[in-house]
């Protein structure tokens, strides 16, 4: 398996950056939750340790000192109280902060989603960030509370392997060897396991998509019709199978490596050390050398397997440290992103009249490609005027679109409106100058008036609601429905939720566009799914209200472009043909020749 998650190597000061890192953004988040929890934490699990290792040798020192039953008895019950008040505040603490941590882990995952709202398009663009995020978000509440939890489990384990040693060491200082030995072989055995674990998860997450997307589409109804149409559940399933089956490689290429390392690790820790080693050593000092007495030897026994298992919990507390640490890269990079073109605050106020747009020698090339998706694009919008972008599927054209909405920055050349760069303005005020209809529009989960509005309601909306389905042509499909503008579009929430057709969802995405006062019309084939007639009218219906702006409207098929005031014709990312409809069709250049193979479509029989 060969992929970029495999191959990723973090230095361990890294980690434990990232652990500070994560820690110090939970702390932001609710410092007093946080800190309540890391001291808790610590008084409980030091505590445990002291009365579990003390109380068994103050009973049996009780019993050999020929105590009474009422005294012994006493003892007991001393103990028991304070290890069922730890017990007890202990539980109550984790159920606290377990109901704190989803909240902190809420107001992260609300981080997320704003970051991911603002995070420049190139960035969906690449795999390798949909990975890091998808990784970040899911990881997101799990890694916060183990990170938590680790740091102080660090400190307490700590300090209760010190404490307990130093009463060992004052009886016996060999009985320490037992336990720091096991830690020395846990360490590193732990260690490879967790780096190996990871390495595993992430290869299977990569190939799990191919699985997760072929599992999905069969309950997508989008896929519905075309999966019982068609030949393609077949193709699917094998991927789905040949994605199961490369997880299943995965896992047993890692696997074999994790069982070794476990076995060593609970073969040298757990069963020659603390189970044979150490109560022959102590035995040997009870009844052969008469060093200790009986009372000692449980307590050292206990003692020695509390240290064992302190050290084995900073074993796994140094395991979860490598975890947070190395999911943490990934949640680090997300945070610590930075947003250039969706952050733009621009340094010159927008002209309040509509003005000029220009496109001067503008080349563009997508992030890590060698060859250019634009070259050389000059282009000059008049106020008012209506241009169309016209040309195969991936001559440009929705490339062009984008750079003009600044959705990408060119790469060479510039795009000005008015007498300045567009890279001078804020961002918000420059796409708030534009309407803009994409051909990959989306209906969301939620009433007609949100699909039209596009943002929180307010009392204007209804009325801007209904005009704009008016102006896209939607009113006859509004009277049908019994709620009106808030029908409950799509199923996701509800089996009465409304389901519209691919015509009716366009003239949806249509009407948003006149739902806010736009001054440049970009229109990304927005009419593809209705019939040429239909498309023609409604086309031209669009034209006509939005009159008083600029206009640039893309489609393969040409039944609007003879009312263009100029077209460019879009090949291989240059623009090859320009000029008005009749200059084109005189040229009897490719523009006249696509046009002549269509122009029956637009004839009504």
């Amino acid at each position: 398996m060969n992929n970029h998650i495999e191959r990723e190597k973090i230095p361990f000061k890294k980690i434990i950056s990232n652990n500070l890192f994560v820690f110090r953004y939970a702390l932001s988040m609710n410092p007093k939750v946080i800190i309540f929890s890391f001291f808790t934490n610590i008084i409980t699990t030091v505590g445990f340790s002291l009365f579990s290792t003390l109380m068994l040798k103050m009973v049996i020192d009780a019993v050999m000192a020929k105590k009474t039953f009422r005294e012994i008895l006493t003892i007991i019950l001393i103990g028991m109280t304070a290890i069922i008040i730890l017990e007890v505040f202990n539980i109550c603490t984790n159920q606290y902060f377990e109901a704190k941590i989803t909240n902190i882990s809420g107001k992260i995952q609300r981080v997320f989603i704003k970051k991911a709202a603002r995070i420049d398009l190139m960035c969906y663009d690449n795999p390798k960030y949909f990975d890091d995020y998808v990784i970040a978000a899911a990881q997101a509440e799990e890694m916060l509370g183990l990170c938590v939890t680790s740091l102080s489990s660090l400190i307490s384990s700590s300090i209760a392997v010190l404490t307990i040693s130093g009463i060992i060491f004052t009886i016996n200082p060999i009985i320490t060897v037992f336990p720091v030995t096991g830690f020395f072989v846990n360490l590193f055995t732990r260690y490879q396991i967790i780096k190996t674990e990871y390495e595993m998860n992430m290869a299977k997450k990569i190939v799990a998509r191919k699985s997760d997307y072929s599992k999905r589409v069969f309950y997508q109804p989008e896929y519905a019709k075309e999966i019982k149409l068609s030949g393609i559940a077949t193709p699917l399933r094998n991927q789905f199978d040949e994605s199961i089956e490369e997880q299943r490689t995965v896992a047993k290429k890692y696997g074999i490596k994790i069982a070794v390392y476990s076995l060593i690790n609970w073969i040298t820790v757990f069963t020659f050390l603390s189970f044979f080693c150490l109560p022959a050593y102590l035995g040997y000092l009870a009844l052969v050398r008469k060093e200790i007495a009986l009372g000692d030897v449980a307590s050292m026994n206990t003692a020695a397997n509390s240290v064992r298992g302190r050290l084995d919990q900073l074993n796994y507390v140094f395991a979860d440290i490598q975890k947070v640490g190395l999911y943490a890269e990934r949640f680090r990079k997300f945070v610590e992103y930075e947003v250039n073109i969706e952050e733009s605050k621009g340094t010159k106020e927008l002209p309040s009249e509509l003005s000029i747009i220009e496109i001067k020698n503008m080349s563009f090339k997508y992030d890590g490609s060698e060859n250019y998706a634009l070259k050389n694009i000059n282009i000059t919008i008049n106020p008012k005027e209506k241009i169309a972008l016209v040309g195969h599927n991936g001559a440009g054209k929705t490339t062009f679109v984008k750079l003009l909405m600044r959705l990408y920055d060119v790469t060479e050349g510039e795009i000005t409106y008015g007498d300045s760069n567009i890279k001078d303005f804020s961002i918000k005020d420059y796409r708030d100058n534009i309407g803009v209809v994409f051909q990959d529009y989306q209906v969301y989960a939620a009433t007609l008036s949100e699909n039209v509005i596009m943002d929180n309601l307010n009392e204007n909306s209804e009325e801007v609601a209904l005009t704009s389905l008016q102006k896209a042509d939607f009113s006859k499909k509004l009277q049908s429905l019994s709620m009106g503008i808030d029908t409950e579009l799509t199923r996701e929430f509800s089996d009465d939720g409304t389901a519209f057709s691919g015509g009716e969802a366009q003239k949806l995405a249509i009407a948003r566009m006149f739902a806010k006062p736009f001054k440049v019309a970009i229109l990304d084939e927005p009419s593809s799914a209705l019939d040429p007639i239909a498309e023609y009218k409604l086309n031209k219906s669009m034209m006509e209200n939005a009159e008083d702006a600029s206009i640039i409207f893309i489609s393969h098929r040409l039944s609007t472009t003879k009312i263009a005031d100029k077209i460019y014709m879009f090949e291989n990312g240059e623009i090859i043909e320009e000029g008005t409809h009749a200059q084109l069709m005189e040229k009897q250049g490719k523009y006249a020749t696509m046009f002549e193979k269509q122009a029956h479509y637009y004839v009504e029989e």
